[in-house]
């Protein structure tokens, strides 16, 4: 057992000793995620590390099962994710564009963490009423920024016939205009 581990440990049962179990366990899970920062990444790659290292990142073994220390490619930060999850940061890129992120849980009894990349475009749909679930759709191509450049078409609702069709020729799209636009390192410059 770490030094980290056992000050969270101690952490915690002093938490709970005091009445609140469920408030010990949730600042436990905090600590180390406060205490992160930028060189500390997940050795738990979505794509390969050679796809990371290929945009500049570099990794440094530092004996640790869940994360390296790292070096991000000039001009890249993170970024906290300003939603229901306290445990995930966007790494975003020089032009200060969200090119992916990372998500590392540091409590002692859950310790795990990943990292993603992102594509520059992706197939999506959006309801034609925002405010109404049960509207028709639009099967659109959209942009990192979240600009729409391609609409499919519109159909009732996703996962049937009719919008698997669409979502082909979404695909259709992009594979004629950004030919391998599945390869998260390409049309970010």
């Amino acid at each position: 057992m770490s030094y980290n581990s056992q000050l969270e440990g101690m952490l915690t049962l002093d938490i709970a000793m005091n009445g609140n179990v469920s408030e010990g366990f949730k600042t436990v899970q905090n600590v180390d995620s406060n205490r992160r920062n930028s060189t500390r990444l997940p050795r738990d790659m979505r794509q390969s590390q050679a796809v990371f290292e290929a945009l500049g990142f570099t990794f440094t073994d530092i004996g640790d099962s869940v994360l390296f220390e790292a070096t991000l490619p000039e001009g890249w930060s993170t970024q906290k994710v300003h939603d229901l999850s306290i445990l995930r940061e966007y790494l975003v890129d020089n032009k200060g564009r969200v090119r992916g992120y990372y998500y590392y849980n540091g409590s002692f009894y859950d310790r795990h963490g990943n990292m993603r990349l992102s594509n520059r475009y992706n197939v999506t749909y959006q309801h034609t009423a925002y405010d109404n679930f049960d509207s028709p759709i639009n099967v659109v191509v959209k942009d990192t920024d979240g600009s729409i450049i391609f609409n499919a078409g519109q159909c009732k609702e996703p996962c049937s016939d009719e919008y698997d069709e669409l979502v082909v020729k979404a695909k259709e799209y992009l594979n004629y205009n950004y030919p391998g636009w599945e390869d998260v390192t390409k049309y970010w410059d």
